[in-house]
């Protein structure tokens, strides 16, 4: 379901005060706020698909769990495809932050075999 379609009708119903049952009017709010919160979320997303700072990578990833803990203390029922989607993001992130980290740390004329290593593992993870 769309979320822009759900708050269209609740919108209206609620302005117009049009009569509806309760349990419905209910249901149609519970759905309107899983939606919102879960469009956030993905929206959140896409906006750290790329962040030219990578000192900021961990600012992100607490923004988007805080997120998710927010919805979750609402007791709104998050889509199971989300949260993977939010696993991999999270993940993602931490791997190209500690990418960028040690790439700007190392050295070319310092960087030894072992080095060299470490930076195709953690490219790997990225």
């Amino acid at each position: 379901m769309d979320f822009y379609t759900v708050d269209k009708v609740l919108k209206h119903i609620l302005t117009n005060k049009i009569d509806i049952p309760v349990k419905l009017k209910h249901q149609a709010e519970v759905l309107h706020l899983k939606l919102e919160k879960e469009l956030d979320i993905r929206n959140f997303i896409r906006s750290v698909d790329h962040i030219d700072d990578y000192k900021t990578i961990l600012k992100s990833v607490k923004i988007l769990n805080d997120k998710v803990e927010a919805a979750k203390d609402l007791e709104v029922d998050l889509d199971a495809g989300l949260l993977g989607d939010v696993n991999r993001c999270t993940s993602r992130l931490i791997s190209e932050r500690n990418l960028r980290f040690q790439m700007e740390s190392i050295k070319v004329y310092q960087a030894s075999h072992e080095t060299v290593e470490e930076l195709n593992n953690l490219i790997e993870k990225a």
